[in-house]
């Protein structure tokens, strides 16, 4: 009864060390950024969809390669940068290899009109990518800010720098261009970051008419600050909705576009516009060669119009349809509420287990090989699919 007793004590005491230790790293971290979130899953979550069956991995070489096997009565958690430490060893990938800037793949969330979910797609997709170890810088090209809200940071703070604050001052040799200034460190570790926006992007699209070349700046800015960007292994840009001069960067600055159609009559209509502005630009840089991968959001297979809308985008797109198919969930609702200041996150660092996050898990993993999305240079999905790309019509 005795040793009962003291296992029980010794096992309360390891608990609140570690409790003491996850406290004050979150708030070392908090020092540096106040947006600070360290998402964490357990192990078996991990090893399932984190890392997946590609490895030879078990929980105790988990806990071995990221430090943790001395825990051994806690239930331990992998934050991101775990993760990726994971991959690292497990592929035997040489990390200190001399390597050229690389311009990281740009996944430009795109629609010809709101209300289809697209941030909602961008904000998952951003979180999914970071808790599968990439390091993912998030561009918020909308005024309405919903993605920088919903990785919680108030897009009603006066210091907001975005990236059309980022597009003048590279254009204007009187201003000074300080990339690093508008980050918002999301993640810990580089893992995730954000370039937020509000209100006064609009104002961009005034200055760029004035400008020679005006679709390519945001292009020209990554370019000549590869230093910056190439920390990122992707970057996920969530543009507004319409068709702008911004809008025209954005499209400009990737080589696929991600479209995101709710299933209804107005989003199937809206998917050709956006196919004719890829045709558009196409047709002014041959060279481009621009095309789209389209995401069917909000399925219910209890509503007929899903189903017709799918069919149609199955048969009129199908060489451009992504095999995921986002469902329509209540979850979602969750990642911007109304009752409290902050948001919580996306559905992927608040309920990784739903259903809604599975299909957001499953998406992020299906763009690894489309975009061609590695770790310093290692591949570790299936050969990237090719299509061609939009040359002109519908």
């Amino acid at each position: 009864m005795f040793f009962k007793i003291y296992v029980d004590f010794n096992f309360l005491f390891e608990y609140i060390k570690f409790i003491k230790f996850i406290y004050e790293s979150q708030m070392l971290s908090n020092q540096h950024s106040p947006y600070i979130r360290c998402p964490a899953v357990r192990s078996k979550f991990a090893l399932d969809h984190l890392l997946g069956p590609s490895v030879n991995a078990s929980s105790y070489l988990l806990k071995k390669i990221t430090g943790k096997e001395k825990r051994e009565r806690m239930r331990n958690l992998y934050t991101p940068s775990d993760i990726r430490q994971a991959k690292i060893a497990l592929h035997g990938i040489d990390q200190n290899k001399p390597a050229k800037l690389r311009r990281p793949p740009i996944i430009h969330i795109r629609m010809a009109k709101g209300g289809t979910g697209k941030s909602v797609i961008a904000g998952n997709v951003t979180a999914a990518l970071s808790m599968l170890g990439y390091k993912v810088l998030a561009i918020d090209g909308d005024p309405q800010a919903s993605l920088t809200n919903m990785l919680g940071v108030d897009s009603s703070l006066d210091d907001i720098v975005h990236i059309g604050h980022l597009m003048l001052a590279a254009e204007d040799t009187r201003k000074k261009l300080d990339i690093d200034s508008a980050i918002k460190h999301i993640y810990p570790d580089g893992m995730l970051d954000l370039i937020p926006a509000d209100i006064t992007l609009t104002q961009t699209d005034s200055w760029l008419m004035s400008r020679v070349g005006r679709d390519s700046v945001l292009d020209r800015l990554i370019e000549e600050n590869l230093e910056i960007f190439s920390r990122y292994d992707a970057i996920v840009i969530d543009s507004a909705p319409g068709t702008t001069l911004l809008s025209y960067n954005f499209m400009a600055a990737c080589k696929t576009i991600l479209a995101v159609v709710w299933l209804d009559r107005e989003s199937l209509k809206a998917i050709n516009l956006l196919v004719g502005n890829v045709s558009e630009i196409n047709r002014a840089y041959p060279e481009k060669k621009l095309d789209i991968e389209i995401i069917a959001n909000g399925y219910h297979p209890s509503y007929s119009h899903c189903k017709e809308a799918l069919a149609i985008l199955a048969e009129k797109y199908k060489p451009f349809l992504n095999e995921n198919v986002i469902p329509h969930y209540s979850g979602f609702a969750k990642q911007q509420s109304l009752l409290i200041e902050q948001s919580q996150g996306p559905l992927v660092e608040q309920e990784p287990n739903s259903i809604g996050a599975k299909a957001m898990f499953d998406l992020s993993k299906s763009l690894l090989s489309r975009y061609g999305i590695t770790l310093f240079g290692f591949d570790e999905n299936i050969t990237p699919l090719t299509r061609k790309a939009i040359s002109g019509g519908e």
